[in-house]
This record gives C-alpha cells, sequence and structure tokens, in this order.
C-alpha cells in the first residue's frame, strides 16, 4: 500500500510540474508581454466622397529591449484593409518608438508613438507593398513620462493620428497610400485563451490538493 501511495504521489508531483510549466508558458507571454490593437481610419483625399475605409490591426511585444526609445523588432503582426484592398505583416525591419520632444513636421514639435513594419501583398497597378506605419502624435508634448516601451497613448489625448502604406513598382520607385486614424482600441485577450488559463488554474489546484490529501492519510 505504501508503495502504490508514493507512486501516486510521485504522478501527482509529475503532474502539477508539467500543468506549471505549460501555465508559464501559455498565459505568460499573453499578459505580460504581447499587445493587440485595432482601429479604423479613412483615406486623404481631395473630395471627402473619395475617401476610402480602413480597417487595421497590429501587435507588439512589450517585453522587448531597447534603447534611447527604440525598440527595433518588437512589432510581431499587423494587417490593414483599405477598401477591398489588404496588406499584412511580413518579416523584416520593424520597431516601435517613443520620442519625446521630437520635431512633427510643419514647424511643429512634441510627443510620437511611432509603430513601422515591413509589408506584403498583392500585386496593385502594378506595385507591391513594402513598408506600413503609425504615427501617434500630441503637438506640445505630455504624452509620456519616460521613453519605456509602452501602449500607445488613449486617442483622445493625440492631436493628430495617421497611417502610412508605401508601394514600389519594379524599378524601386516608391510611392503611399496615407490617411487618418479615427479611432484606436485595445484588443482583450481571447475568452478562450481566459478560459483554458483558468482551467489550467484549477488543474494545478487539484493536484496540489491531491499531493495534501495523499500526505494527510500517510499521518
Amino acid at each position: 500500500m505504501s508503495m502504490l501511495k508514493h507512486s501516486l504521489k510521485r504522478g501527482l508531483m509529475r503532474s502539477a510540474s508539467i500543468v506549471m510549466c505549460t501555465l508559464a508558458l501559455t498565459l505568460t507571454p499573453a499578459h505580460a508581454a504581447f499587445v493587440s490593437y485595432s482601429f479604423t481610419g479613412m483615406t486623404d483625399a481631395q473630395n471627402p466622397g473619395d475617401s476610402l475605409p480602413v480597417l487595421g490591426s497590429f501587435q507588439f511585444n512589450k517585453a522587448t529591449d531597447g534603447n534611447g526609445g527604440v525598440y527595433n523588432g518588437a512589432v510581431t503582426n499587423f494587417r490593414v484593409t483599405i477598401g477591398t484592398y489588404t496588406s499584412s505583416f511580413s518579416p523584416g525591419i520593424n520597431g516601435v518608438t517613443i520620442s519625446q520632444g521630437t520635431t512633427l513636421g510643419g514647424g511643429l514639435s512634441g510627443d510620437r508613438w511611432t509603430l513601422v513594419s515591413a509589408a506584403t501583398g498583392s500585386e496593385l497597378s502594378g506595385t507591391v507593398p513594402y513598408n506600413f506605419d503609425i504615427h501617434l502624435d500630441r503637438n506640445g508634448g505630455g504624452l509620456f513620462t519616460n521613453t519605456a516601451l509602452q501602449d500607445p497613448p488613449s486617442f483622445e489625448s493625440l492631436t493628430q493620428a495617421r497611417w502610412r502604406l508605401f508601394f514600389q513598382d519594379e524599378h524601386g520607385a516608391p510611392f503611399a497610400s496615407i490617411g487618418s486614424i479615427t479611432s484606436l482600441t485595445a484588443v482583450p485577450l481571447p475568452p478562450a485563451a481566459i478560459l483554458f488559463g483558468v482551467g489550467l488554474i484549477a488543474l494545478v489546484g487539484l493536484g496540489v490538493g491531491g499531493l495534501r490529501n495523499l500526505r494527510d492519510s500517510q499521518t
């Protein structure tokens, strides 16, 4: 009987260890590092009736190391749909930059949150996308207290929010589709992931409870 108890105890300890490792691997990146946002916007057009609607999303890793407000390699995904055309993340040069007191153009200066990523997509009128960026600005500053990698500022605190998608032809000649961002929203962790995490925590609790019961039965 004591051998059986010993075997069960070892099995429960092994199971609890596996669950704890899985919990750490599964939950920590989602909660502590990766952040997702969705946004809407419009293309610039001389005629307001010619503007196209824009829908997009992006994800970055807040645990990325950086220096001086520059966090290369932080972007892990993006997708933008302009009208019916879609471009998405491509492995390559990407990053997030946190700038304080920087030149914004037009004689203005202030704070800026920038996301840049290599882009891919289908051919459009003989050109292909190669780069995407977002600028979130506040003229005069006051967006950040430091240049640590952080979430985008609240949309209400911005004086300007812009996006650009760059294309190039077979000779490398560039042009850009540009426009404004009209909303920016944090994307919560999917309910399925939360439930999965709760289930893992419950399994850990059962394992610990089982070990306690075994220990009590031996005394």
